[in-house]
Order: structure tokens, then sequence, then C-alpha cells
């Protein structure tokens, strides 16, 4: 009996299983194996993975249940996020009375007059007949949507005119403006909310809109990722590293904005369960792919990026960034130290709040080499005004990271501009990295229980021209996560021994795309060299540094969910509490007292010579996380890991990672811990080592000092005593031969 050939026999296959059952039941992909593409049959039908368009007032409730007619079917291109955020899930929730969200929508050719699909919800407190949601593409109006939908999502539609979306990146604004039904004020502003699900909203397309170009490429990917499915890379060696792909996927997140997507390794043949592929990757075996990359249809309508096994991703990069085109996203303004800067400078845009709570926030960088922990002062030069007329009780808060440092009462001598407002306030409040300026009003309501009455134009304006001094400092930097993240390339990261064999190999370029994204980084000889390793609980016990070695325990306890302290055992009680019930008569010290006397004597030296941080084991406890990242020891700070607790989802760390880049809520000091419901939280080890990065001179020295003594007060202290003593000798000295001499 004569066999099929290896392509018959798989393609019999491929007939086989798409009779046996549903077209969804079992995918085997086929791509081109050559540049003879076979195109898609004429009378396929598109796929979709939607609902069918809204047909009751342009309004579908609850749009996940719908099922698509076939002459329905087109392909959604979703929203995404326009920055990649801390925050878990695909949700969009805008709170307050007014909150404004961005996302990108990523088309693969003009699509003309077309209608823009929202799936929104909002909470019960809103009152829809003075509430609004306000939507701009490309900075044009296309209308406002009333937030009506209190049971659950449900979508509404915008007409979009001829050349209103464009083939590549669009930019979505959407621009909530809620007003409480019953009450009025700052607590009121809290219960306010609507939440969007851009996986579900966005412009739907005929399946022939994506091409096999760069901009189809894109735009399926981003759909895909969309709906939460990762892009799949076949290759031969489908448990090889793939960290050579992270400038790939970057270039894609860069295009796509929010978080990198997704990536899945597997071989050539696969059987799917799911929807089908929109796009993917295959990377074909020496001496059988192409020439140079290129895009094609796959068996299964796919778009296909087809290329030879070893190519250099950055070729690849390169093509999608100069389809893409657009901005960069260069991340946040560095300040420069030493001179006055405008907070337009800084990059803040216009600083106008509205509603009766009010959150202007503007971040900005310091070089990664500014460093003053002393008494310098730096300043804000505050221009602002604010409306006529404010409700007794009004203020406005400026805080700088978190601490307020002026309180300003906003209910007399409004409706025009106030004079400059000097505010001067600590320069050890500021650090390296990301730093934030909030502008917080708290406007009562009159009445509060009431519904807020309208406000004709903005509450509250800050000046752009607002201008902030920085004082300079020597260059000097502490060891922290932020500072190793900062500097960290994707050639950096690397898998540990047991994370190779139980992690996929699609989580690292993921990792390594979000990390290496543009964000800031460490200039000169502030930066170390930076190595990730990525790696398991399994780990742990391997990292023989005794930050890690001496609270193995408290670490597994904390990554296995378990509360470290909540079975331990309680201290025995002392017999003298039995006298008194509070320990010694008439006040007299306990024997356990006195005995616990030098341990506490040496507890109290410790925080004078490295404050007030607590033990890392007492911080761990009664702490919960998903993933841990660890400087192990500060003397060397380039080596840093990312541990993956047991139940760490890695997509999700991957997206939570992405999340930090610009965030004063990243991770900072040795110990991070990332938890769903706490988001990031970090220890600093009180015993890091000061660096200098200059000649120490005289025109530095009192810095540098300041900077000792601040971080180091025990050591400083006992250095003055010296000389202290040594100065009473030499005084000794003196009189005692002045005597001699006078006798």
């Amino acid at each position: 009996m004569r066999r099929l050939p290896p392509f018959g026999r798989t393609l019999a296959v491929a007939l086989v299983v798409a009779l046996a059952g549903p077209v969804h039941a079992q995918i085997i992909p086929l791509d081109p194996p050559d540049d003879q593409a076979p195109a898609p049959p004429e009378d396929a039908p598109p796929r979709s993975v939607v609902p069918r368009d809204p047909t009751d007032r342009g309004r579908t409730q609850d749009p996940s249940a719908d099922t698509p007619a076939p002459e329905q079917q087109a392909q959604l291109v979703p929203l995404r996020a326009a920055e990649p955020r801390i925050e878990s899930g695909p949700i969009r929730r805008l709170a307050g009375e007014t909150a404004t969200a961005g996302f990108v929508l990523y088309l693969p050719s003009a699509p003309g007059a077309t209608e823009l699909a929202l799936v929104h919800r909002s909470g019960i407190d809103a009152l829809p007949e003075r509430s609004r949601l306000t939507v701009r593409v490309n900075g044009t109006d296309l209308g406002t949507l009333s937030p009506d939908n209190f049971e659950g999502f449900a979508r509404d539609t915008l007409a979009v005119p001829e050349g209103g979306l464009r083939a590549g990146r669009n930019e979505v604004t959407i621009i909530a403006r809620h007003t409480h039904r019953v009450a009025c004020g700052p607590d009121a502003a809290f219960a306010l909310w609507t939440e969007i699900d851009p996986r579900a909203s966005g412009v739907r397309l005929p399946a022939e809109s994506f091409g096999t170009d760069a901009d189809g490429f894109l735009a399926a990917i981003s759909a895909q990722a969309a709906r939460g499915a990762p892009i799949p890379i076949k290759r031969p060696d489908p448990q090889a590293s793939l960290v050579e792909a992270a400038p790939f996927i970057a270039e894609v997140a860069r295009a796509l904005g929010g978080t990198p997507p997704a990536v899945e390794s597997v071989g050539y043949w696969r059987q799917s369960a799911g929807p089908p592929d929109l796009a993917r990757i295959t990377a074909l075996p020496p001496g059988r792919g192409p020439d140079t990359p290129r895009f094609a249809r796959g068996g299964d309508g796919a778009l296909v990026l087809l290329l030879e096994q070893g190519t250099d991703y950055a070729q690849v990069s390169a093509g999608l960034a100069d389809a893409a085109g657009g901005p960069d996203q260069a991340g946040l303004t560095v300040a420069t130290p030493g001179r006055a800067q405008a907070l337009s400078d800084l990059g803040a845009g216009r600083l106008v709040g509205e509603g009766r709570y009010i959150r202007i926030p503007v971040d900005f960088r310091l070089p990664w080499d500014w460093l003053l922990l002393a008494s310098q002062k730096a300043r804000l030069d505050l221009d602002y005004r604010f409306a006529e007329g404010l409700p007794e009780g009004a203020l406005l808060l400026v805080k700088v990271n978190g601490t307020t440092v002026r309180l300003l009462p906003l209910d007399r001598d409004g409706g025009r501009a106030q004079p400059t407002l000097p505010i001067s306030f600590g320069a050890r409040l500021l650090e390296p990295g990301v730093n934030r300026l909030d502008f917080e009003a708290l406007i009562p309501g009159d009445p509060p229980d009431e519904a807020c009455a309208p406000l004709d134009g903005p509450v509250l304006e800050i000046s752009g021209g607002s201008r902030l001094f920085v004082p300079a400092s020597p260059r000097m930097s502490l060891p922290s996560l932020g500072l190793s993240l900062s500097a960290l390339a994707g050639v950096d990261i690397a898998p540990s021994e047991a994370a190779s064999g139980s992690l996929p190999p699609g989580l690292l370029p993921q990792v390594a795309a979000a990390l290496a994204a543009p964000g800031g980084t460490a200039p000169g000889d502030a930066r170390p060299r930076v190595r990730l390793t990525v790696g398991t609980q399994r780990d742990l016990s391997g990292i023989e540094a005794p930050l890690v070695r001496d609270n193995l325990r408290a670490l597994n306890a904390a990554l296995d969910g378990v509360s470290d302290g909540s079975d331990a055992p309680m201290p025995a009680a002392e017999p003298w509490d039995d006298v008194t019930g509070e320990g010694g008569w008439f006040g007299l010290p306990t024997p356990g007292e006195i005995a616990a006397l030098p341990a506490r004597l040496a507890d109290a030296l410790t925080r004078l010579a490295f404050g007030e941080t607590a033990e890392l084991g007492e911080w761990l406890t009664q702490r919960e996380a998903q993933a841990a990242l660890l400087q192990p020891d500060p003397d060397r700070p380039g080596d840093i890991w990312l541990i993956l607790g047991r139940s760490a989802r890695p997509d999700e760390i991957a997206r939570v990672l992405a999340g930090i880049r610009d965030s004063r809520d990243g991770p900072s000091g040795q110990v991070a811990l990332y938890g769903e419901a706490t988001g990031w939280v970090s220890w600093t080890a009180a015993d890091r080592p000061l660096q200098l990065h200059e000649p120490l001179t005289l025109s530095n020295l009192r810095a540098v000092m300041g900077n000792h003594a601040t971080l180091a007060p025990l050591g400083y202290v006992a250095a003055i005593l010296v000389v202290t003593v040594l100065s009473a000798l030499v005084a000794m000295a003196i009189l005692v031969l002045t005597r001699r001499h006078g006798e």
C-alpha cells in the first residue's frame, strides 16, 4: 500500500478533525511552507470573538452572552490601555466626580465612517441626568453617553465620521463627569465610578481588512491580546530560551500601548480547543525560512510572521517601529537639580481641577545619582487661582511624595490669580527616581445632603509657570531595587535552573520587554551592571546571602500565603505577673525585664545607628504575596531575583512589572512583595552602603557628611565624640605646658 507524503498526511488529519466536530473544537494551524501562501477561500465566513451589533437604541445588555449571526460577523479591534497599570484586572475604573482614561485603538487600515462601541457600567450613586461620559478620538469629540448602566455592563455605540480614525495608532480618551444622587462633598465623590471593559469595546472591521503587512499584523495581535490570548511563537525547540525575542515584544507593546502581550512558545503541530489564532509567529528551521522576515496568511486565516530560526529579532522590531510610527514613549521628564524649572517643563499639562474632591498629580524624575538626606531645602513657587464663593472649610493641600508640606484655605479671596506663594520643604522628601507633587483640594458640600449644584468653570487652576527648585547634590547613591531595575536590559534576564523546567519560556521575553521599556535610566557610575534571575520558591534555599538565608522561613510563608507569625508560640508568663498584673512589686523591674535589658540596649543602639527600620523577619510577618523582588546583597546591587510564588500567574506578574516604569508605587529598597490586594510593598535595609561617585572635595564635603550623618547617626556621633575628646586632651596639654612655663 502506498503511503501519503508527510504534507498529505497532515492535510488528511486536518480534514478528519474538521469533519469530526465543531470548527473550534480541535485546530491544527498550518502555516505556508514557502512564498506560495494559499489565499483564504472567498466564501469562508469571517470569524468574530465579539457579540453582534446592538439593535435596541444602540445598546445591547450583557454583550458577553450574545452570539453573532453569520451575516453580522466581523472582527473586533478592541481598545487597549494607553499605559500599563499596576492595578490588577482588565477592567478600567474611572472614579470620582471627574476622571479620565486613555486608550489606544490600533487599526490595520482607515475604516472610513464607522461606529465605536463602548462597553461600560456605573455605580448606582451616579445621577445619570447630570452625569456623562465624553468620548474623544484623536482629539475630536465624538459625543457623550449617559452612565446609566447600573445592573451590569452594556454596550453603547457612537458614530465615527469619515477620517475620524486612521490606519495604525489612534488615541481614544474617555472623560467621566459624575454627580452624586443625594450627597455632595469629598466623601460623596469617592462613591462615584464608571467601569470600562476595553476587551469588548472598539471598532468592528471585516476580516479582509487585516492585510498581510505590519499594520495588519499589529492590529491582529492587539485584538488577540485584548481577548486574553497570548502570541504563539512556533519553533523547532519550544522549550529553548526566548529572551532574544524581548526587543520584538517591547516594540509590539510600544506600538499598541499598554502591557507587553503574553508569549506562548509551542511546537509546529499542536491541538487547540479555543478560538483560532488571529496572529502568530513561525520560526522555520535554518535553510527553510525566508531570506528576510515576511508576513503571510496561515491555512486557518491567521496572520503569520514567517522568519528563520536564529533571525535577529531586532531586525523585525525595526520594521514594526517604521510601521507603527507615532511618538516615542520616553517616560517622565528628568528634573535638573540646581535650577528652578517650570512645571510645564517637567511635562505637566493643563493643571485644572473640577468637582468637590480634586487631585492633580505632577510626576517627574530626579537623576539616580541625586541624594540629599540632611536639612537642605527645596522650594516650590506656586502660582494658582480658585473659584469664587467656595464653601467655608475648602482647603488645598500641597503634597510631596505623599507628605503634606502646605495647607491653604480656598474659602476666601477667590476668583482671581493669587500672589506667588513660595513653599519651602525638606529636600529629603524627594528621592532619586520617580517623584510626585500632589495638589489635593477638598470642597465641602453646600449643603452636604443634596446633589451638588453645578459649578461654572474649573474649581482650581495651577499655573504651569509655577517653578520647582531642587538643590544640587554630590553624585551619590544607595542600593535599591528601583535603581537596579532602571538599568536593566533585556539580555540581562535569565531563568534559574529550577525555573527553566517549570516556568513557560514565553514569560522571560514578556518580563524583559516590560522592564526594558522606556522609563528612566541610571547615568554614569551610578548604574550597576544588573542581572535579573527569574526563579521559584525552590531557589530561595540556594541564595547564600544572609538577608535571604536568615529569613528563609518568613519569605516562604509570605509567598505561600501563610502568616509567618500565626503559629508562633506565646511567650511564657512571668511569675511576677500574678502579683500585680503588670509585673514587679511597686513598679520594680521583673527578672525577665532585667534579663532583657542587654537586648533592649542593643536594639536602642541599632535604632540610633540605622534608624527605625524593622527587621525583615518582623516586617514579613502577616504579609502575603504572589511574587517577590529581592536584592539579597546590597554590596552586589546588580544581582537581583524575581521569585514567583506557587499562586502566581506569570502573565499577571509581567503585567504589574510593566506598570512600575513611571510609578511611585513600584518596588524599592531590598525586598518588595506583590499581592493583588496590596500592590507592591517594600522593605529597605538599614545598613545599605552609601556610595560616592565623584571625588571628595571642599565644595561637596558638607553635603556628603550630611548624608552620612543622617544615614548612620551613631557613627557621626562617635566621630564627634572622638574629635571632642581629642580637642579636650589638646586643651589640657596646652594648659599643663603653659602652667609649667609660668612656674
